[in-house]
């Protein structure tokens, strides 16, 4: 089985690095393709189009974003935007035969887009994201940082995650949260959250997937740490998203 790299895209180039990216499909290590929300627009004819009615048809999702959550407090968010998972087991739901499912915004640049890859792909880990971090120093995470006084949101990540009508499966101990412009999946963790999705639990993506991965004894891992180091690929390879290079303060 080959991993497969997708751009999440909303059908417009943004910033017009589709065809750039796409010039590495000729890598026989890889499936390239693009995840085009066609609930709004249908101006790309090509990719693997989907629409919010698609995904609450797939996984029998009938809630709405809750407009008490903090992360939707002017209520105009949309299951795709809040659950950003949705779309990416979307795509797993009809590809369910790759190693890794790597998930690019389209908005993200990367100088050297094959060696990052390479790179980062000799980890084993089932999730990695931009960020992972945790509520609490927590030993048996020692790889993932604290969140801390030196990020935007303190310790009010935390006290926004879990949030109203976020659902989680009994036992969960551990709270992490993640920042979601580039993520990588197994396919074992793939189809966990799957059965959750469909078995109900649900949450704010960028907290609900490292949280129910990591309580559940799968590893998780982040691409940079609080010094915008990273134990996972060269970060001399620079990379962009919405054309700023983002640090742990941001978050």
């Amino acid at each position: 089985m080959h991993n497969a790299v997708n751009i999440c895209t909303i059908g417009r180039k943004t910033y017009n690095i589709v065809d750039d990216w796409y010039n590495l499909s000729s890598n026989s290590n890889y499936v390239f393709s693009k995840i085009v929300d066609c609930t709004n627009t249908n101006e790309l004819n090509d990719g693997f189009k989907f629409t919010e009615q698609d995904i609450r048809d797939n996984f029998k999702f009938n809630s709405n974003v809750s407009k008490k959550h903090y992360w939707n407090s002017e209520g105009n968010r949309n299951i795709i935007w809040f659950y950003a998972h949705f779309r990416m087991l979307n795509f797993y739901i009809k590809h369910p035969y790759f190693n890794y499912y790597w998930f690019f915004d389209d908005d993200v640049k990367i100088d050297n887009w094959e060696k990052f890859l390479l790179e980062v792909d000799q980890d084993t880990s089932d999730f990695i994201s931009y960020f992972v971090f945790k509520d609490k120093d927590n030993p048996k995470f020692n790889h993932i940082p604290t969140i801390d006084n030196k990020t935007v949101s303190e310790h009010m990540w935390f006290e926004r995650f879990p949030g109203d009508q976020d659902n989680l499966p009994n036992g969960v101990k551990n709270i992490f949260g993640s920042f979601f412009p580039i993520n990588r999946y197994s396919n074992s963790a793939m189809e966990y959250l799957k059965e959750l999705t469909l078995q109900g639990y649900h949450g704010y993506g960028e907290g609900f997937v490292p949280t129910v991965l990591a309580n559940k004894g799968f590893s998780v891992n982040t691409l940079y740490d609080k010094s915008h180091n990273s134990n996972l690929f060269d970060t001399n390879n620079t990379i962009l998203h919405k054309d700023s290079v983002i640090k742990w303060e941001w978050i």
